[in-house]
């Protein structure tokens, strides 16, 4: 679990949570410099080192917590990264960099707990996403693609696991101010040279990212308020399989499953956000809604 979503948790008055946070290194200044992790650190909040490229550590972290505790209640899985820009200026390498965190580390993971799940006849997997994974943001074509996965994913899975008594949950955020700093670490670029785009197609993603800003759709979550769900969707007795964080997020899931065709939310985005000249627009409209064939 992200430890930013952690430490609220952690830090239950009751101490009704023993968390345990994996990363890479455990020789993080993100957590060793914090005064709030080491005031709970080894007593609610556990650090353990896991590489999510390895299946030999995954397990291996598996196994260190069935011999200590016999049991695992649930998985958080925040696993995240982004990739916007113009779908004709990424590279594959670049897909394959987004899959791989954004989608197979997911699966991976869930691979590795469930049969363990299965035979406690008990736990949650929950997963943190956000808006990409309901509806299509242009632009954001390969993020969303891998967001669309991992939720296809758990929704999949979610009836397999009940079951079993292993109740699967999604919390969907707004998109999240700061994933750019994340992907730069994974050297994923971000803003992808646009020397060999047309202006229009230019135009169109400027005008798009503008109106996103300005609208709300993109905005620094409260990290407390997707930890408050996360508590929720632990402790409920039947949780949902989705919850979602605030007004954007809510929004993107009513458009979703109201219109059964799916033509409302392009439609809207193409009107909401097409900064091109009306020529262009209207060539848009054409190719979004083809001429019907006449017979005579």
């Amino acid at each position: 679990m992200n430890l930013a979503f952690a430490l609220p948790l952690a830090e239950d008055p009751l101490s009704k949570f023993k968390v345990l946070v994996t990363m890479p290194s455990l020789s993080s200044s993100e957590y060793l410099a914090d005064p709030r992790v080491l005031n709970l650190l080894n007593k609610t909040l556990f650090v353990l080192q896991m590489d999510i490229e390895s299946d030999q550590s995954i397990n291996g972290v598996l196994r260190e917590i069935m011999d200590n505790d016999g049991f695992i209640d649930a998985v958080v899985i925040t696993s995240n990264v982004l990739l916007n820009g113009q779908l004709e200026t990424h590279t594959i390498d670049q897909a394959r960099t987004i899959f791989d965190v954004n989608t197979f580390v997911v699966i991976k993971l869930v691979m590795a707990v469930l049969p363990l799940m299965k035979k406690q006849r008990d736990g949650r997997l929950i997963i943190v996403s956000n808006q990409a994974g309901i509806l299509g943001i242009p632009f954001h074509d390969i993020y969303c693609a891998s967001k669309f996965a991992v939720e296809g994913f758990m929704e999949c899975i979610a009836p397999e696991c009940l079951a079993f008594n292993i109740h699967c949950s999604i919390i969907e955020t707004s998109m999240i101010k700061g994933e750019e700093k994340t992907a730069q670490t994974l050297q994923v670029s971000i803003r992808s040279k646009m020397e060999n785009t047309d202006d229009d197609t230019k135009k169109y993603q400027d005008s798009i990212s503008g109106k996103m800003r300005r609208q709300g759709s993109v905005k620094k979550i409260d990290l407390r308020r997707v930890a408050e769900l996360i508590r929720v969707a632990l402790v409920e007795e039947r949780p949902h399989f989705r919850y979602q964080l605030n007004k954007s997020s809510k929004d993107a899931a009513k458009e979703k499953w109201v219109d059964v065709h799916g033509d409302s939310n392009i439609l809207t985005l193409l009107n909401n956000f097409c900064a091109l000249k009306q020529s262009v627009c209207e060539k848009l409209w054409i190719i979004l809604t083809p001429i019907r064939p006449r017979y005579n």
